[in-house]
């Protein structure tokens, strides 16, 4: 790794722990199946959400990236619209019931559960540098979380198929770890990054929040490595 994105990765690590830390609690509780089904609802179309949202980024790059990207992008739709099969089949383990997905996506979309996926909703389907920091952080987050969660659910269904999304999640978030690598000796574009980083881990702290419980020992990490309280 390059100095900048070895500081990248050492800003990111609070975030990741502290959402370890919210989803440690969440199961520990023992969560209801109704609060199972909700929780994995949400999960379920944000996996929809990111398999569209990448989609749309490797359109717009309009035949300017390289092989190695589009065969990287390609993966990683592949692998989202796997996820929401595989989330599909836990809300079907849940409830015993199949899940009518149309249904469900639209629901969601109008409800408007915290979702990491909308984060990317916030920028041109061309800004790549929005697309690589989203993946870095965002998709590292769930790589450490998925594996958290899959080691703690009593449930071997469920923890056989989060342990593969977080395998899965590793590789998408390596892509942003990648092309951030290649920014070194770009002050502009690392100035960006470094500001864009600073606005997703904060609002990924809030859909943490919002999907888990909140754990006082884990805001008090988060902000102290954000060096401000930054939570309302």
């Amino acid at each position: 790794m390059t100095p900048f994105i070895d500081h990248v990765a050492s800003d990111n690590e609070a975030l990741f722990r502290a959402s370890e830390m919210q989803v440690e609690a969440f199961f520990a509780a023992r969560p209801s199946k109704d609060a199972l089904v909700e929780h994995f609802t949400g999960r379920c179309v944000n996996e929809y959400m990111n398999m569209e949202e990448v989609a749309q980024r490797l359109v717009a790059l309009n035949g300017t990236a390289s092989p190695r990207l589009v065969t990287q992008l390609g993966k990683q739709i592949f692998d989202e619209a796997n996820h929401f099969r595989m989330v599909v089949e836990v809300l079907e383990h849940l409830t015993g019931a199949p899940v009518d997905t149309a249904a469900m996506i639209a629901e969601e979309r109008v409800r408007g559960q915290a979702k990491g996926a909308t984060l990317l909703e916030e920028f041109a389907a061309d800004d790549a540098l929005a697309l690589y920091t989203y993946q870095f952080i965002a998709e590292g987050r769930a790589h450490r979380v998925w594996a958290r969660m899959a080691a703690m659910i009593d449930d071997d269904f469920i923890a056989s198929r989060y342990r593969k999304i977080a395998l899965d999640e590793l590789f998408h978030s390596n892509i942003g770890r990648e092309a951030i690598a290649e920014l070194e000796g770009d002050a502009e574009a690392q100035a960006r990054v470094r500001d864009l980083a600073v606005a997703m881990r904060r609002e990924l702290y809030e859909v943490s929040c919002k999907n888990t419980v909140e754990v006082p020992a884990a805001r008090a990490l988060f902000e102290a490595a954000e060096a401000t309280p930054v939570l309302h």
